[in-house]
């Protein structure tokens, strides 16, 4: 087992069983006492735990993936204004990568202007969206797993498939962002499929509405310095004031 893939069965665990020992995580999980204090030092250091004597407990900051059904209502007018501007970044004749989620498939319904278009999605509710408006583009489907409760395919066959293209423009989507913890997400799986879309994109483009700030999911899929723009609802201006600092553009829907 892979340290981050340990990591978040211990904070399910602690979520469960609310604490938890050094001694009792190194039985269950195979591992020395020092390889669980330095888990719980990473899950500390991110705002998922708390250390106590001789264990943890469960951070009020951790939070486990809820389903994209569970996600598609809330604050979906600010959903859809963020995907409406982020349409209007797209030109005639990009390559985009267009990931998975409940804000980026609203730019789906403001691209039927749009000339050439070359969209490249691993997300079902993203296919099915193209086909329900039927959109005139180019479309390149990732391939892998299939992920049912955020309709998304992930794993290794999505993974190298990935890796082998290279798109203009990626719009990525975060269930939660700090400028200390940058962009965060609950799955490893998917967040791999986030880090290769950075990878393969000429620019960046970080989506989530306003309930998203200050939140910390269990992985870190970007650093500040691979994101170049983050289109949003609402910032508050100390915060946008930090990113121009880090160079990241910060687009106000």
């Amino acid at each position: 087992m892979f340290a981050e893939e340990r990591r978040k069965e211990i904070i399910i665990l602690l979520k469960k069983e609310k604490r938890a020992s050094v001694n009792e995580l190194s039985e269950k999980f195979d591992v020395s006492r020092a390889t669980i204090r330095r888990d719980l030092s990473e899950l500390e250091k991110d705002g998922f735990i708390r250390r106590t004597h001789g264990g943890a407990i469960l951070s009020g900051s951790s939070k486990l993936e809820p389903s994209f059904k569970e996600k598609e209502d809330k604050l979906a007018s600010e959903k859809e204004i963020i995907g409406k501007k982020a349409a209007e970044i797209i030109k005639n004749g990009d390559t985009i990568f267009i990931d998975a989620g409940t804000t980026t498939r609203h730019i789906i319904d403001n691209l039927k202007e749009k000339k050439d278009l070359t969209i490249v999605t691993h997300a079902l509710h993203i296919i099915n969206k193209i086909n329900e408006i039927n959109l005139d583009c180019e479309l390149v489907v990732v391939g892998g797993t299939f992920k049912w409760s955020t309709e998304a395919m992930i794993g290794p066959m999505a993974e190298d498939y990935l890796k082998k293209l290279r798109v203009d423009k990626s719009f990525i989507g975060s269930n939660g962002f700090t400028l200390n913890s940058s962009a965060t997400t609950p799955d490893l799986r998917e967040a791999k499929i986030k880090e290769i879309a950075l990878e393969i994109a000429g620019e960046n483009f970080l989506l989530f509405d306003q309930s998203k700030w200050e939140e910390i999911y269990f992985y870190k899929f970007a650093e500040l310095n691979q994101i170049n723009f983050i289109i949003t609802d609402s910032i508050e201006e100390s915060k946008e004031r930090l990113l121009k600092e880090e160079e990241i553009e910060v687009i106000l829907a």
